[in-house]
This record gives C-alpha cells, sequence and structure tokens, in this order.
C-alpha cells in the first residue's frame, strides 16, 4: 500500500510542477485517502488548491496537516500564505468600493489566522493592517460601531498604528461621537504629521463640539498642507458662518 500511496503522491507533485493543478489534486487526494497521516499530501494538496484560488479547499487541507502536528513549520507558513490571500482579496475588493465583499474576506482572513493558533511571528504586523481594512470597509457601508471594533482590535495589537488611529477617529466623526475622535486623530496626526484628512477630520470633531478655534486651527493645518483641498475650504466658510 505504501507503494500505492507514493505513486499517487509522485504524480501529483509531477502534476503540480507541470501546473496541472485539477490532475494533481485527485493524486493527493488518493495519497491521503490511503494515509490519513500523510503530512507531505496534505500540504501540497493545499498547493494546488491556492494555485487554483480555491481558498476555502486549501484551508481545509492545510487544517488536516496541523491536527497531525500543529507545529508543521510547512503547514504553517501554507497558513499563513492563505491568511494573506484572503486579505489580498479583500484589499481588492476595498480598492474597488465592494465593501461587503470586503468585509467577508478580511474576515475569512481573520477566523482562519484565529484558528491556525501558533502561526508564525512574521505574519504579525500583516494581520494587524487586517483589522485596519476590515475597520475601514465597514466605514464604507456606514457601520460604525463594527468599524470601531475591528480598529479597537487592530490598536489592541499595535497601539502606534496610524490607520487605526485615523479611521477610527473618522468612524468616531461619522458616529457623532466627537469627543472620542479627537484624540485618535491628535494620535494619528503625531505619528504622520502631514496625513490631511485626519488634520480635516479633527477640525470637523472640533467644529461639532463647538471649539471653533480648535477647528480653525485643524483645518488652517489641512490647507496648509493642501491649499487645493475643496472640503477643507468648505469647512473654512462653515465655520466662519458658525463664528
Amino acid at each position: 500500500m505504501n507503494t500505492i500511496k507514493e505513486a499517487h503522491y509522485n504524480r501529483g507533485i509531477a502534476y503540480l510542477e507541470a501546473k496541472e493543478y485539477s490532475r494533481a489534486i485527485p493524486e493527493f487526494e488518493a495519497a491521503i485517502e490511503l494515509d490519513a497521516h500523510f503530512m507531505g499530501a496534505y500540504c501540497a494538496l493545499c498547493r494546488a488548491y491556492l494555485e487554483q484560488g480555491e481558498l476555502e479547499k486549501a484551508g481545509i487541507a492545510v487544517t488536516g496537516a496541523l491536527k497531525l502536528d500543529g507545529t508543521h513549520q510547512p503547514a504553517l507558513l501554507l497558513g499563513g500564505i492563505i491568511t494573506e490571500a484572503y486579505h489580498d482579496k479583500g484589499k481588492i475588493y476595498l480598492d474597488n468600493n465592494r465593501y461587503v465583499e470586503a468585509v467577508a474576506a478580511f474576515q475569512n482572513a481573520i477566523d482562519f489566522d484565529a484558528d491556525l493558533g501558533d502561526s508564525p511571528q512574521i505574519f504579525h504586523t500583516e494581520n494587524t493592517h487586517i483589522h485596519v481594512h476590515l475597520g475601514a470597509a465597514y466605514i464604507g457601508m456606514k457601520l460604525y460601531q463594527n468599524a470601531i471594533d475591528a480598529l479597537q482590535n487592530a490598536i489592541a495589537i499595535d497601539p502606534d498604528l496610524v490607520d487605526a488611529h485615523y479611521h477610527l477617529g473618522n468612524a468616531y466623526v461619522e458616529q457623532g461621537a466627537f469627543d472620542e475622535a479627537i484624540p485618535h486623530l491628535k494620535r494619528a496626526i503625531a505619528i504622520a504629521p502631514n496625513l490631511k484628512r485626519a488634520h480635516y477630520n479633527l477640525a470637523r470633531a472640533y467644529q461639532e463640539s463647538g471649539n471653533l478655534e480648535a477647528a480653525s486651527d485643524a483645518i488652517t493645518e489641512t490647507l496648509r498642507i493642501d491649499p487645493n483641498y475643496e472640503r477643507a475650504h468648505e469647512l473654512v466658510a462653515a465655520i466662519k458662518r458658525a463664528d
């Protein structure tokens, strides 16, 4: 039986290297059916599914490997690749304003990464940004409390993540929680002083909370960075009318 198992595996590897993924997959599945503890076949099956973009099936394959050995580095690395693939898919959706699909992809990335448990630290920074992008997608859907929850998770991992503070401040502004928005926008500006959108939203937060002097200072700084920022000019007019 070992000879038959190895024959299926070796044929699968040959098909995999030839980029004939649909022919490789049944070979690896046959090898696993003959030996449910065949770690290499699970990993190779995962690779074949990844090449076809079938992330869910790739995840099932690598999970099978990790059930056998949760410290197996090739399987853990494949798991990290799957997490990144979901993340990359979500970023494409986010860039195209397809927020519902983006949320689903980012959530798949987070859930799969959590299932890995002992995923390598090399993916730590990337996984932090998944929460940021999830928050941005929720803002696009106007689901501000969902966005706030996601962004708080990012900040819990990395307190100095400028995008997390910016988007969190933005979400609070859109939610009408201006006092909560201000410290996050100020933190984003402290890390990235030329982030004009942070200055602009800080001006909005100050204006709405009634601090027109601070709003004027923030909008002046916005226009210093980008004198042609039309929304900032509109806010200047609104602040003057309220003054």
